[in-house]
């Protein structure tokens, strides 16, 4: 690298050096490090108050750093070390690329979807991951060096990895090793955060763990650094085995924390485990997940010096030391709706102001960039207005206001001509997820016909001496309904303290109420054919005994269930639940609705339109993502199932509003 000592006696004669050319300036008493910054910031260095000070200037004539004369050491000036075998870029569609020398392949896992963002105060895209904390993994990249030699050849001489990073676990941290750059399996290296029986003082500390032997057999150098990581805090980790030396050193944000022998040849991992992974640790598959942000990950072929790693900690610790503060908070927006040319979009928020700008980015084709001006929306967010020539897909959306910027996300907007038809809405088992209600509770189904939902799904069993009630499964607090009689289960109670319902009393329910909310009978499948034939005709016995014959549908995923609700009420509203079956298949039998897994219709999505074509009805169970309810909707489907209905109004009053 390109350094230079500055002997303090040899700039006596001057009082003062001029930083011209340079890059970077440490100043060490012993082997401290007492400051080290950017030369673009310093205009000279000064000897001062006849000789016994030593002062830095910026160039506004502001000091920068002064200290005596016998504080301090030495100057050490230093160019920025490059990353020449690995320097990772996140980029805006959750790629990523190599801009070292080496311009390896990072690709990206084939399951799980990988997040990034752009952070304002890094100023660089950042990966989000998922994953279970030291645990199951989905999203992660990889970059595979089993064929590559000049990669190879970089570890085994010594080499140094360097990361910034944030944990996003919910405290306190699982005992377990969460690794965020590594490959290791029967040796390798990488930084993680080990578990308590490694840690310095007993912890799960940050740590650089290369495998470095003079046997040739596996052995672990556990460089721990005696720091658990918090939540939402950033650090800057760099981990150095320096083979000519015979230790590995670990760096926390420019701090030495920890040298540890680790003499001998490095000891690749496992054949098949010839990779390094980022968001979690390589082996024959992904494993050992980390959960939160990885802003850099970087691989050096040199084992870097003390110096060379302050120049490093200088350039990040400026950017945390300014901070770029958000904007606008709460955001929140749903994509994969449609929007149409002269429509508006809306993004929520707080914080929006007026003259803000919103940039969409298309993620297949970063050329195709409209920027958009904002309305307000009160204090809840803004609108904008679709362009003409926006096109269908995928975009990162990017608030500007002056020269500030902040990521507002990914979002996937569906260009039509004309806005589908809004779908309706039917709470699953009710609207349960509210205060002081719960699943197949009277007070789920009053929660519903509060809003005046289509629909209040319900499931029902039939106790041995003819009494129908509600519950999802077939036992609740470990009796089993369908085996019981009416006297044994009347007193089990839901989770909001009510006694389990009986169907007259949900009868009783819509047939006092002005809602339009209808009952979603869905008939759980029992333990025979006989029960089942049963349970249907007790159903609809008393549905008629009521009268609310028009305030009932019928659902079942046992198809001979389906045909004997059709035989008993010619008149009655059926849907299969099952999947499988093409709509006509189901009218040949007399049954008029398809209700099936969203995973069906995106299977075989001809069946929207086959269905509607022959009269029947659409419905897709369980949505509770508002982009997925999107997607149902754009695809046509006419009633969507959710735990979530508040989300599902939100989305059926936007296709309202933009249907005028």
């Amino acid at each position: 690298m390109n350094t230079r000592h500055i002997i303090l006696a040899s700039i006596l004669s001057v009082g003062a050096w001029s930083l011209a050319g340079q890059e970077n300036i440490c100043i060490f008493n012993s082997d401290d490090m007492v400051y080290t910054g950017s030369t673009a910031e310093i205009d000279r260095v000064a000897l001062e108050e006849n000789n016994t000070q030593v002062s830095l200037y910026d160039t506004d004539g502001a000091v920068l750093y002064s200290a005596s004369r016998s504080a301090i050491d030495s100057m050490v000036f230093t160019r920025k070390p490059v990353a020449d075998v690995l320097d990772v870029v996140f980029k805006t569609d959750g790629t990523a690329e190599d801009v070292s020398p080496m311009k390896n392949v990072v690709a990206t896992s084939a399951s799980g979807a990988l997040t990034t963002y752009y952070n304002s105060t890094y100023r660089r895209f950042v990966a989000k991951f998922s994953n279970t904390w030291a645990g199951a993994t989905s999203g992660y990249y990889r970059v595979d060096y089993a064929n590559n030699q000049a990669f190879k050849d970089a570890l085994a001489d010594g080499h140094t990895l360097e990361a910034v990073v944030m944990a996003d676990y919910t405290a306190p941290i699982a005992n377990g090793e969460a690794k965020f750059f590594a490959s290791h399996e029967r040796g390798g290296t990488g930084l993680m955060v080990c578990k308590t029986n490694n840690g310095m003082n007993g912890q799960n500390e940050l740590t650089f763990l290369p495998n470095v032997s003079t046997t040739g057999s596996s052995t672990w150098r556990w460089a721990t650094t005696g720091i658990v990581p918090q939540p939402k805090v950033y650090y800057h980790i760099i981990g150095v085995w320096d083979k000519e030396a015979g230790e590995a050193r670990v760096y926390v944000n420019g701090e030495l924390k920890n040298t540890v022998a680790a003499e001998g040849d490095f000891v690749f991992p496992a054949s098949t485990s010839n990779w390094l992974a980022i968001g979690c640790d390589a082996g024959p598959t992904a494993q050992l997940g980390w959960i939160g942000d990885v802003v850099v990950a970087r691989i050096y072929d040199a084992p870097l010096t003390s110096q060379e790693v302050a120049v490093l900690w200088e350039e990040v610790s400026s950017l945390q030391n300014n901070p770029v503060p958000d904007m606008v908070s709460q955001i929140d927006f749903i994509s994969g709706i449609a929007v149409k040319v002269g429509a508006t979009y809306t993004i929520s928020g707080q914080g929006f102001a007026e003259g803000d700008q919103i940039i969409f980015t298309s993620v297949a084709s970063e050329a195709d960039t409209y920027t958009l001006a904002c309305d307000l929306v009160g204090d809840t967010g803004v609108k904008v207005t679709i362009p003409g020539g926006f096109a269908s897909g995928q975009y990162r959306m990017m608030l500007t206001r002056g020269e500030a910027q902040q990521d507002l996300g990914l979002t996937t907007l569906e260009v039509v001509e004309e806005m589908p038809r809004p779908a309706e809405v039917i709470a699953h088992r009710g609207y349960w997820d509210t205060e002081g209600s719960a699943q197949n509770s009277l007070a789920a189904i009053r929660e519903a016909q509060e809003l005046d939902l289509y629909g209040s799904e319900l499931d029902v069993w039939l106790t041995t001496d003819g009494h129908i009630v509600l519950n999802h499964d077939e036992t609740l607090s470990g009796v089993s309904i369908q085996n019981s009689t009416y006297d044994q289960v009347k007193n089990l109670t839901l989770g909001n303290g009510e006694k389990i319902p009986r169907l007259s009393q949900c009868l009783e329910l819509v047939k006092n109420s002005e809602s339009p909310t209808k009952l979603i009978i869905e008939i759980k499948t029992h333990s025979t054919a006989e029960r089942n034939m049963a349970v249907a005709k007790a159903v609809v016995d008393t549905v008629a005994y009521w009268g609310v014959g028009d305030k009932v549908e019928y659902i079942a995923f046992d198809l001979e269930v389906c045909k004997e609700l059709v035989r008993l009420d010619s008149h009655a509203k059926v849907a299969y639940l099952s999947g499988g079956m093409a709509p006509q298949a189901l009218d040949d039998l007399g049954i008029t609705g398809l209700d099936y897994n969203i995973s069906e219709f995106r299977n075989n999505p001809q069946w929207i339109q086959q269905a509607k074509e022959l009269g029947m009805t659409v419905n897709v169970w369980t949505v509770n993502s508002m982009g997925d309810m999107a997607e149902m909707t754009n695809a046509g489907v006419q009633y969507i199932t959710t735990d979530k209905p508040l989300d599902a109004l939100r989305v059926k009053q936007y296709y309202e509003e933009n249907s005028k």
